[in-house]
């Protein structure tokens, strides 16, 4: 069986943007010799997609297009509160958590219309396209501090008879689900808009997914609760691949201790059963905010995800840039 090895990549080794072609090959044609057959690239940060997409047909490489819905446009909607609840969260949590809101239909009708703009153009070079982002963000947070943009107090107003909700309102049960409920499904519905473009132009639907799905062991420290649970942040990716809405999905399970990085992909094999076989390609970090994982445990961990008879993994490293040490073990696991 096969073992695929992808790389997020977002073209932070590059020096010369303005002509960013040199860099960018070199940087692909080394990490194909290292055993790289695709890289996933995060558009707001590539100097030239096309560059990019020259740079990796010319090695052999497969590209992903990495879309957000913040890349939509200047205009998004963000996640809106009162000033003096964004200085609570602040003064509680250090961070203000002001991404795109995921209830706003004007959102949606931006992401979908800038993706296909981008596969109307790019199709033709892209092997998939890949949602990052497609959630909203920080589990912990969002139980206390839910949106107050005016597309969710009109939600608000229709459900609950008030545009804003109280701390008491929020802790009964019937309430928090209907919250929760709705951001589910207002997600889940920009994720259907996209699945008809990778239909139209018969391209591969992939997400970076939250390691932890609904009850994995893992941080709960403030102001992150781990990497989810993904469904409070409207990202049911287990119900996406369940019914068909994507494609693949890469759990970013970047944990440095080996045993909770197993136990979060013996959580996967037993919420995809067969369907991992084929659509489970496991985030790996090299270096993220998690930490860092030398040589000897990336080869551990491909080792657990080769064992598992999964088809790959894909590795992100936030500085982009593979030592040899590191590349040699991508080499291995590769061949």
């Amino acid at each position: 069986m096969s073992f695929r090895i992808g790389i997020w990549d977002h073209c932070r080794y590059v020096v010369n943007r303005q002509q960013p072609y040199d860099e960018i090959a070199s940087h692909l044609e080394r990490m194909r010799k290292a055993g790289v057959t695709w890289a996933d690239i995060y558009l707001p940060e590539v100097p030239s997609l096309d560059d990019y997409c020259r740079a990796a047909a010319n090695c052999g490489v497969q590209v992903e297009a990495r879309l957000t819905p913040a890349w939509a446009g200047n205009d998004v909607v963000k996640r809106t509160l009162p000033e003096a609840l964004w200085q609570e969260m602040e003064n509680k949590y250090g961070i203000r958590l002001a991404g795109p809101c995921g209830n706003h239909p004007e959102n949606r009708r931006k992401f979908v219309a800038a993706t296909e703009k981008l596969l109307q153009e790019y199709s033709g070079r892209l092997s998939a396209f890949h949602l990052d982002f497609i959630r909203n963000d920080n589990a912990l947070l969002l139980l206390d501090y839910p949106c107050q943009c005016a597309e969710c107090q009109k939600l608000y107003e229709r459900f609950f008879g008030v545009k804003t909700l109280t701390r008491e309102q929020l802790s009964n049960p019937a309430i928090a689900y209907k919250v929760l409920s709705l951001r589910n499904d207002n997600v889940t519905q920009t994720v259907l808009e996209l699945r008809k473009l990778s239909k139209k132009y018969d391209l591969t639907m992939t997400i970076a997914a939250r390691a932890n799905y609904i009850d994995s062991a893992d941080i709960t420290d403030p102001p992150v609760w781990g990497l989810g649970p993904a469904v409070l942040e409207g990202q049911d990716w287990v119900k996406w691949l369940d019914n068909d809405y994507i494609d693949e999905v890469f759990p970013m399970n970047y944990h440095t201790q080996i045993d909770m990085f197993n136990s979060l992909v013996q959580d996967y094999l037993r919420l995809l059963g067969a369907k991992a076989a084929s659509a489970l390609h496991i985030g790996v970090g090299v270096s993220s905010s998690m930490g860092v994982n030398p040589p000897e445990e990336i080869a551990k961990r491909l080792q657990i995800l080769k064992e598992s008879n999964l088809p790959g993994a894909m590795l992100f490293n936030k500085t982009n840039v593979y030592s040899d040490d590191y590349c040699d073990v991508l080499k291995e696991f590769a061949q």
